[in-house]
């Protein structure tokens, strides 16, 4: 982006508004900040934001949950009874525009006792509990179920109250020409969906819903008396749109339709493009005789193999048998953005790859909002873009000349966003959906805001120890902590309430704790300008931690599939001379990355954080046999009870007994009702988590899961052993923990541990799957490997672009010592080579560095699916 652009002012003019004469603020992305709203959902689909900040969002195997803005707690309202399965579930959620008093909520969804129907349905929240039985119908149209792909799932509810749904062609995803008409081959037909003017199918809907129940249709839709086809269409011949937005400033109704992938061996142009579209009118958009900018596919005899017709986008018609509507359509609209697999000569900032476009919201700046936080006004009038394959960001200028689109924080990683709003304070939020497609357990909804003026330190301490027996000595060390603006700062440091001494500029303390108890010390951090923020961390004095290790495997070594994992592990208790071994347990997770990073710290469940931090897991495990229940029988027992967490919540503080048997739970008075209710929030998601049951001993065998079926098929198992002791006098019970980490052999690109530049996506022709694009100097890092007795990799990669590139295979960064060189030459588009390179180096744990690197690098792409480790 061009710097002048960026830091343009507006000069004053006379006679000009006085809003025309304030000066644009300079714009700095190193502003933006990523705060971790709700960090883990299941596949969270869809989400509103309320005007008082709280934020709804639904899930695509039927939980509609809120999260509270006052307290950051998470807690379900209810599920909608779903039949989940491939493409279809719950698909979409819209709030009404007086949600606040009205509690209604419309869903787009599969319904379980008609499996074989799409529905939309209003439910009513009212005192935080969505009842099944509030729901009250508005629309069903039926789906072949044969094959339950393009099923869409946009719902988007504009300021006058029309609701928008969208909704796919329910065609076969095979990547060909969907314009067979032959007979049982009615699935490959998109004429008989999306081309038909009496099937919601291939649509987007749009209805106004009445306060009585029922719906009436507004003014302008394509068919508004229903005499030609269903009164409920506003858009027709549409493919797949996922995500759309209604501009309230003007009435444009921006939507994403997901493009085909055509055969090549057909012959046929084009093969295929996604679709940004805009529109303030009803209309058709063509699908499946047009795509893009009203470029035609042709009417094709697949007995024959050859093109019968192609029809004129302004008379276009529909012959298929399988139409039930008009045969005469509607003229068709071109798309305002298109683009396919290969880089687009149009739109270059797009890339190449794997596709799935979504449309987002377009933003207004609003000077009179004081929100701190807002978009800056460089992004007034622009529509966000995204893209959930090629994993980026863009924003789109709009004007006569055409969409002009710049690429928004190029050097930010996400994961997979799929779906976008702005709020009322002016902040981005949006969905990062995850690696895979189906079954995230990392789900998560995040909100971009951008920090102007003085930045406040961000805090971090660490302790030397943060339990043992008094008298016991503890050296607290801040000198980790930043400040955004590399503004020097004072360190204000406290234990138990007591300030040690006036506020200074050493990051260190060191105290002595002469009496049993829980201690919290703190450190309040102060910049010059009198910004300030807290960290703290709890130490206990009067009981030395458990000691738990892992004496084999050793860490960071490779697993094979299926294979069993002989452990052992070692517990050390100062206080005790003897071991329980059946108190030890031992539990593996299989994970596509290690999320075992500072960032990933920051967006720990704050539930989690809460537990760790208290004496809960001296008595529960989460799936072990414990003093108390372990925690996932909880979530098992309790998870169709929207009203057990803040029950539950309560009983945390007052204690209680009865429920799991004679041994009573003490009161928690230490916690407050807020606290507990994200404590709560947390044991409760346990429901969804895949995790196997522990196992207890001190040592035994585990086996390796056998190689995941989807695109997220490799990464690392994680092995984690645990021990509470019985605690001492004065002193609570304390939990040792120790993590191993384990690596499949096979490393994918995509799954990185860190990332420098490199391009995430998904590709779905030739080379299938997750993958990274490297221009030169970008990095990935994989961390933890144990390199002893590795001696060859095999890589698999491609040239995407005219010219020989090499992979360096360095150890723990960029500038290490080199293991390995692999020339990559040009393959073409999505096609890699498997090459094989021998492995130098000392091996031992390590980090381990791949950097791209070309000769010229103007333009010029690496693809790397994946790194295997042998012997």
């Amino acid at each position: 982006m061009n710097a002048a652009r960026l830091f343009a002012v507006l000069l004053p003019v006379a006679g000009l508004p006085a809003a025309l004469l304030r000066s644009a603020e300079p714009y700095d992305p190193g502003r933006f900040e990523r705060e971790i709203l709700v960090p883990s959902s299941r596949d969270a689909l869809q989400f509103e934001i309320l005007p008082n900040g709280d934020l709804l969002f639904a899930e695509f195997w039927a939980t509609v949950k809120l999260r509270d803005a006052a307290t950051g707690s998470v807690h379900t309202l209810g599920k909608v009874k779903t039949h989940a399965k491939g493409e279809v579930g719950l698909l979409g959620m819209a709030a009404a525009p007086d949600y606040l008093q009205s509690g209604h909520l419309y869903v787009l969804f599969c319904p379980e006792e008609n499996q074989g129907t799409m529905r939309v349905s209003r439910f009513t929240v009212k005192d935080g509990v969505m009842p099944a039985e509030s729901e009250t119908k508005l629309l069903d149209w039926p789906y072949d179920t044969e094959h339950v792909f393009h099923m869409g799932g946009a719902m988007f509810m504009d300021a006058k109250g029309d609701l928008y749904i969208g909704n796919g062609d329910n065609c076969h995803w095979n990547p060909g020409l969907p314009l067979d008409m032959r007979p049982g081959r009615k699935n490959w037909d998109a004429l008989r969906s999306a081309g038909n003017s009496r099937d919601l199918r291939g649509k987007i809907l749009r209805i106004h819903p009445l306060a009585e129940g029922g719906y009436r249709i507004p003014q302008g839709n394509l068919f508004p008396e229903g005499k030609e086809g269903a009164p409920e269409i506003f858009g027709m011949g549409i493919r797949n749109p996922f995500r759309m937005t209604v501009d309230n400033k003007d009435g444009t109704l921006y939507f994403g339709d997901v493009g085909p992938n055509v055969l090549p061996e057909l012959g046929i142009e084009p093969s295929g493009y996604e679709e940004i579209n805009a529109t303030r009118e009803a209309g058709n958009f063509g699908w499946p005789l047009f795509i893009g900018p009203n470029e035609a596919f042709p009417i094709f005899d697949f007995d024959k193999n050859q093109i019968v017709r192609k029809y004129d986008p302004a008379a276009p018609e529909n012959p298929s048998p399988n139409n039930t509507g008009i045969r005469k359509l509607p003229p068709a609209k071109p798309a305002l953005i298109w683009y396919s697999t290969v880089p687009s000569k149009e739109f270059p900032t797009l890339g190449s790859g794997g596709r799935s476009i979504m449309a987002g919201p377009v933003y207004h700046f609003d000077p009179a909002n004081p929100s701190p936080v807002k978009l800056p006004e460089i992004f007034d009038g622009r529509l966000f873009i995204y893209e959930w394959m090629r994993n980026w960001i863009q924003t789109v200028k709009l004007g006569s000349k055409g969409p002009e689109i710049e690429p928004f924080l190029t050097d930010w990683n996400w994961r997979r966003p799929i779906d976008m709003k702005i709020g009322s304070d002016g902040a981005l939020y949006l969905i990062e959906y995850g690696d895979q497609w189906w079954e995230n357990a990392d789900s998560r909804i995040v909100r971009l805001v951008y920090r102007r003026g003085n930045r406040a330190p961000l805090p971090r301490i660490t302790a030397s120890e943060t339990a043992g027996r008094a008298p016991f000595l503890v050296n607290l060390d801040a000198s980790a902590t930043t400040d955004p603006d590399g503004d020097a700062l004072l360190y204000h440091w406290s234990v138990a309430g007591e300030n040690p001494g006036p506020p200074g500029a050493k990051a260190s303390l060191q105290h002595t704790f002469t009496q049993p108890g829980r201690y919290e010390v703190a450190v309040t951090v102060t910049d010059p300008s009198g910004d300030s923020k807290r960290a703290s961390q709890t130490i206990e004095v009067g009981n030395d931690r458990p000691v738990v290790r892992f004496e084999s495997p050793a860490s960071g070594s490779f697993f094979d599939w299926g294979k069993e994992i002989g452990y052992k592990v070692a517990v050390s208790d100062s206080d005790s001379a003897t071991i329980d071994p059946n108190a030890v347990a031992v539990q593996g997770e299989f994970r596509g990355r290690r999320f075992v990073d500072e960032n990933d710290a920051v967006g720990m469940d704050p539930g989690l954080a809460l537990m760790k931090q208290s004496t809960c897991f001296a008595c529960h495990l989460s799936n072990a046999p414990s003093a108390g229940p372990p925690y996932q029988p909880v979530a098992l027992k309790y998870q169709a009870d929207p009203t057990a967490a803040e029950r539950l919540a309560r009983k945390v503080i007052s204690g209680g007994a009865g429920t799991w048997g004679e041994l009573p739970m003490p009161p928690h008075p230490q916690h407050t009702l807020e606290q507990t209710r994200l404590m709560l929030g947390w044991v409760l998601s346990l429901a969804q988590e895949s995790t196997t049951a522990p196992k207890p001993g001190l040592a035994g065998t585990w086996t390796a899961p056998q190689q995941p079926a989807d695109r997220v098929n490799e990464g690392v198992l994680v092995l984690t052993a645990g021990y509470t002791d019985t605690g001492a006098s004065g002193a609570a019970p304390l939990r040792g923990e120790s993590t191993l980490v384990l690596h499949s052999r096979r490393k994918k690109a995509a799954l990185y541990d860190s990332n420098q530049g490199m391009a995430y996506i998904e590709q779905v022709e030739g080379e299938t799957g997750l993958l990274g694009h490297f221009e030169n100097n970008d990095h990935i890092v994989w961390r933890g490997l144990n390199l002893d007795g590795i001696h060859r990799i095999v890589v698999r990669a491609g040239g995407l672009t005219d010219q020989t590139g090499r992979l360096e295979i360095r150890q723990n960064g960029p500038q290490g010592p080199l293991l390995a060189t692999v020339d990559v030459k040009p393959t073409g588009n999505g096609e890699f080579l498997e090459i094989p390179a021998e492995l130098t180096g000392k091996g031992g744990l390590s980090d381990v560095c791949v950097l791209a690197r070309f000769d010229h690098p103007d333009g010029q792409i690496l693809g790397l699916n994946w790194i295997e480790f042998r012997n």
